[in-house]
């Protein structure tokens, strides 16, 4: 299930209130000179909230500001905008190389490496492995590396058999299949193309799964911990209705509420829609449609201040095209982990179910960034500021009770399961990234509980190995809260910096 649902209902909310404000007349503009900028807070006028933005910035006459997102360009007044130059990933990975790669190693181009994939530059991490071989092929570590890329790269085959069982699972004989590498994807016909990327929603989708399939497996690989690709391809459906999604939930019995995707074990088949179907995104649309029909109305008349209702309409348009593709990536990237990790040995489709390790991985690798894949081990706003609530709570916010996995059920009965993915995304950053070789000894452990074991027995089994993987708890604790005081979101670098 997505852990994405608590960015979802945090960013629709902004969004609504800055559209809200748009509409209500804070948006004109008019441009000239170029200023060159990476990021942009757009304070929201009337809250505390602000909406960052990636890109480049124009300042014009009469106070206000053109800002070009890659999907388009958006109009604000300046006194709502705080801009901040700051050196592009490009630059920085430039700089990095420069300083890294001063002796070339193979140690240290697996090092530039592992940085450009964290940081999503997926291309650059495998040009750098390249390298790498090419300078020496002997190194046991690229070769292992080499080896890996090689089945990465290579198509498995279709699988009618398993075709056929998708299809009469989700009554899907008119929708349609398409296949990349390793993944196929069932969904409704579909002829219109994004006007950024060129492609159908479809074929954007398989291109993010196979990004975050590869991501997958490197950011493993990168650490010594070498998985086994599967051979058949991941099936994955596409509904471009909400409303299929939710008949599909309701078929399958499975009683989850306001999720926006999920991965099913028994039938390997992961679940997603098009989120711009839902009832959040519908208001929006009909917003978006009546600001259009007043653009027509003005250039028609040509009302006097035609501009700026035009560049109005366009700039709703499009924060609603960001907040829409955002949301697909995060759920994708997230919901493809649970997949992954169920074909790759990692965590069996047969075994112990152990929520908060599962929430945790898949939270981990979850894009959060506006309509990009950003990488991976993303600091989120909305799970850090979970983790940062129940910090102080000595049951809840304990890495003892996080372990049990008696989270979840907790965070049920009190109505809201959003702290519990906090806590799980929170710890595992920290395991992954400091105490790496002890979590995958601790997966490794897990996976003897039987399935069918009590919650509670599980609860005292998976406490006990943890201890045994990670040792003194106590100290752990105290590591953990050193570290997650070192996580900031964009937005608080950034705000340090102004």
């Amino acid at each position: 299930m997505p852990s994405s649902l608590g960015t979802r209902r945090r960013r629709s909310g902004l969004l609504k209130s800055l559209i809200v404000w748009l509409v209500a007349g804070g948006c004109l503009a008019s441009f000239s000179r170029a200023v060159q900028a990476d990021y942009a807070i757009y304070q929201i006028p009337g809250t505390d909230a602000g909406l960052l933005l990636e890109g480049k910035t124009n300042y014009n006459p009469g106070g206000t500001v053109t800002f070009r997102h890659p999907r388009g360009s958006l109009y604000f007044n300046a006194r709502d905008l705080k801009v901040i130059q700051t050196p592009t990933r490009q630059t920085i990975f430039q700089r990095k190389s420069g300083k890294i790669l001063r002796e070339k190693t193979v140690d240290n181009y697996i090092q530039l490496a592992q940085w450009a994939l964290q940081h999503g530059m997926l291309k650059e991490c495998k040009s750098l492995l390249s390298d790498a071989w090419k300078l020496d092929p002997t190194d046991v570590k690229i070769k292992k590396l080499a080896s890996l890329m090689v089945h990465i790269n290579r198509a498995v085959p279709n699988d009618s058999a398993s075709e056929a069982h998708v299809r009469n699972l989700i009554g899907g004989s008119r929708m349609e299949m398409s296949r990349s590498r390793h993944f196929a994807l069932f969904h409704d016909p579909q002829t219109e193309k994004d006007a950024v990327t060129k492609m159908t929603r479809a074929e954007m989708r398989l291109e993010l799964l196979e990004k975050v399939y590869e991501s997958y497996f490197l950011t493993f690989a990168l650490r010594g911990f070498y998985l086994k690709p599967p051979s058949e391809p991941l099936n994955a459906v596409l509904f471009s209705q909400h409303k299929d999604f939710l008949l599909m939930e309701r078929r399958l019995e499975m009683g989850l509420k306001q999720v926006a995707g999920f991965y099913l074990p028994d039938e390997n088949i992961s679940f997603f829609y098009d989120s711009g179907t839902s009832e959040v995104f519908q208001y929006l649309i009909e917003l978006t449609d009546e600001l259009n029909e007043l653009k027509e109305q003005a250039r028609r008349n040509r009302s006097p201040n035609a501009a700026n209702i035009i560049r109005l309409a366009n700039t709703v348009s499009l924060l609603v095209d960001i907040e829409h593709e955002s949301e697909d990536v995060a759920t994708v990237s997230h919901e493809a982990v649970h997949h992954l990790a169920a074909n790759t040995g990692l965590f069996p489709r047969d075994g112990v179910f152990i929520r908060w390790v599962h929430e945790g991985l898949a939270s981990y690798f979850e894009s959060s960034k506006l309509a990009v894949w950003s990488g991976v081990g993303v600091v989120d706003e909305s799970r850090i500021s979970y983790y940062r609530a129940l910090e102080g709570d000595t049951i809840r916010g304990s890495v003892e009770f996080i372990v049990s996995d008696l989270g979840f059920l907790v965070e049920t009965a009190l109505g809201d399961q959003l702290p519990a993915y906090g806590q799980a995304w929170a710890l595992t950053h920290y395991l992954f990234t400091e105490r790496f070789d002890e979590l995958i000894q601790f997966y490794g452990k897990s996976r003897k509980i039987p399935a069918d074991t009590p919650p509670k027995e599980k609860a005292i089994k998976l406490v006990e190995l943890f201890g045994e993987c990670f040792g003194d708890q106590v100290t752990l604790e105290l590591e953990w809260r050193r570290y997650m005081r070192t996580l900031k979101t964009d937005m608080e670098q950034l705000a340090e910096e102004l």
